[in-house]
């Protein structure tokens, strides 16, 4: 297991359980979708759906909707991702717990959080009639801005991450050097850094249009009936159980659609890569024939500097400006969300009304009092638990059979490991809804268990190849040569080295398993309560300032569980890192 490859028994028993799960409780329920929606009357389904003006617009809706909110995302997003590139020391630790705390709360907390904000008595409505520049509330909610507005808020934290690594790659001396050459520096960003980091930025943009496409808790909250999306509609067809295969020939629209529209913007942004191979352009030699003097040069029209140079500095005065305006703006918009929920949560209205008109912990009081709610959070807490194991086991199963030497394909079982990241979440949870109802899986703990393996492992699973190529392999083949057994080797050496990987994938696993919602809203009901879908009816049906004083609690201990991650972290390296290089650097020569 320590060596530089594993024979070919040992990765088939390492890789087994790995692609058992995949294909059992990935593969099988998406392939069920395919019989449900082409049995019977299959072609009356789809002529339901392409016919009518209805799903047509639906369809239209989805699609528009994604990707103006994929196109604000990628604006908004880019230069806090370059500005956290860039960053280091405690610039660079507060630009990451910027975009770390939203990514790691609820989507259905950041949902609710904009329906305090941008409700007809929030704070937004609130503040204007206060200061009375409005004299009836505006109609902020239940619109597609709305939408939009908390779709790109979800968005931003997934954007930045698939950016950061590129632009991490490159140097910054680039800019410098077309500063020098004159360039300014609105130029050298369209010219240079957005061609170098085209690959991230295509990565990005796939990723935050499947996420967009799928969603539908934006949509049923915030939205109206002319902006329903699709993912809402399967929604509503699975929890009104009326036509299954109506439902499923609807899922299958959404992957199609989903699939054709990355298809055309793969297309697009491959031709936009080409900016990072150009051609040699085809120029007239400039080296003199035979004898004569290159006068060329000499003839050509040289640029006045005093323009470009005024241009320039007034380029340079403006980015001076626009980081900290960007970053004031840009923390509010992120962190505004989850603040506002504190005061709603002590509110002592029954109704959500920012601000407060006054406080009290009443509603604390009603959720720690409930048994559904704390029932609620026991069950998710249990999942979360259980699917984190299971998650950290086949992580590590699978690191240790990949290994490290290349075999024939590898390639294209890693993408199968990966491939959980790749289909919008609704169409998996519909798959998954209507396969695990054939063997009593629905509503049940062990099949919400079983599907959120499948969701969260492949996070688990990259953070731990992460983690498992930094280790320098000679540690390994130094313990076999002293006569350490593989087994032994493993668990003195490699294991202790990519424990911090498989903690911090741990942590995520768990976060992820507790606020998932999609595939909690599809398979649980009434014997299997997740406070996912406990928050989903609260939010739903129930206007009070409960269901904030459920996101508040969520969202402190997530907070607290990251400050506490971040001090041990720090604590742990002070204490194991800094006697060790006080050493190193009073005794350098002994040391080596």
């Amino acid at each position: 297991m320590t060596r530089n490859s594993v024979t070919g028994w040992e990765r088939f028993f390492l890789l087994a359980p790995v692609f058992i799960l995949l294909i059992v409780a990935f593969a099988l329920p998406l392939l069920y979708i395919i019989p449900q929606a082409f049995g019977g009357d299959a072609a009356g389904r789809f002529l339901r759906i392409f016919q009518s003006p209805v799903y047509l617009r639906v369809i239209w809706t989805t699609v528009r909707i994604s990707l103006e909110a994929t196109a604000i995302t990628l604006v908004v997003a880019f230069p806090l991702a370059w500005m956290l590139s860039r960053a280091s020391g405690l610039k660079a630790i507060f630009l990451a717990l910027l975009v770390l705390i939203p990514f790691l709360s609820s989507v259905l907390v950041r949902t609710f959080a904009w329906l305090a904000i941008l409700g007809q008595r929030g704070l937004i409505n609130g503040t204007l009639l206060s200061l009375g520049l409005i004299s009836e509330p505006l109609p902020l909610l239940f619109s597609e801005p709305a939408v939009i507005v908390a779709l790109v808020h979800s968005s931003i934290p997934m954007m930045v991450f698939a950016l950061v690594t590129v632009l991490r790659r490159i140097d910054g001396r680039i800019l410098l050097a077309a500063s020098t050459l004159g360039a300014n520096p609105l130029r050298a960003w369209f010219g240079i850094v957005v061609p170098l980091a085209i690959r991230g930025i295509q990565s990005g943009v796939i990723i935050i249009f499947l996420f967009t496409i799928a969603s539908f808790i934006a949509p049923a909250f915030l939205g109206n009936q002319r902006q329903q999306m699709l993912a809402q509609v399967i929604q509503s067809e699975i929890e009104t159980g009326a036509d299954w295969p109506f439902a499923a020939a609807l899922g299958m629209t959404l992957a199609l659609v989903a699939t054709i529209a990355v298809a055309v913007l793969t297309a697009v942004m491959r031709v936009f890569s080409r900016w990072q191979r150009p051609g040699l352009p085809q120029q007239a030699p400039l080296q003199p024939q035979s004898g004569q003097a290159a006068t060329a040069l000499l003839r050509r029209p040289v640029a006045l500097p005093s323009a470009r140079f005024e241009f320039s500095a007034l380029f340079s005065h403006g980015a001076r400006i626009f980081e900290p305006a960007y970053l004031t703006l840009i923390s509010i918009f992120i962190l505004l969300p989850l603040v506002v929920l504190f005061p709603v949560s002590f509110s002592s209205a029954d109704v959500l009304i920012f601000p407060p008109p006054g406080y009290s912990l009443r509603w604390f009081e009603t959720i720690l009092g409930s048994p559904e709610w704390i029932e609620a959070a026991l069950t998710s807490l249990r999942i979360a638990a259980a699917a984190c194991v299971l998650s950290l086991v086949l992580a590590t199963l699978a690191v240790l059979g990949f290994g490290r030497q290349r075999f024939l394909f590898q390639g294209a079982l890693e993408a199968l490991v990966q491939s959980p990241l790749s289909v919008p979440a609704v169409v998996f949870a519909l798959g998954a809804y209507l396969a695990f109802a054939r063997i009593g899986l629905v509503d049940t703990e062990t099949g919400i268990i079983i599907a959120h393996t499948v969701l969260i492992f492949p996070v688990v699973y990259l953070i731990a190849s992460a983690t498992y190529s930094s280790i320098d392999p000679g540690l390994s083949l130094a313990a076999a040569s002293l006569g350490a057994h593989p087994w032994r080797a493993f668990r003195t050496i490699v294991f202790p080295l990519l424990l911090p990987g498989l903690a911090i994938g741990a942590l995520i696993a768990m976060l992820l398993s507790f606020d998932e919602s999609v595939a909690s809203i599809f398979l649980s009901d009434l014997s299997v309560k997740t406070l996912p879908r406990k928050l989903w009816e609260g939010i739903r049906f129930n206007t009070s300032p409960e269901s904030a004083a459920v996101s508040a609690v969520l969202l402190g201990i997530t907070c607290t569980v990251i400050i506490a991650g971040i001090a041990v972290g720090l604590w742990r390296k002070k204490v194991a890192g800094g006697p060790a290089v006080i050493a190193i650097l009073n005794n350098p020569a002994e040391e080596v």
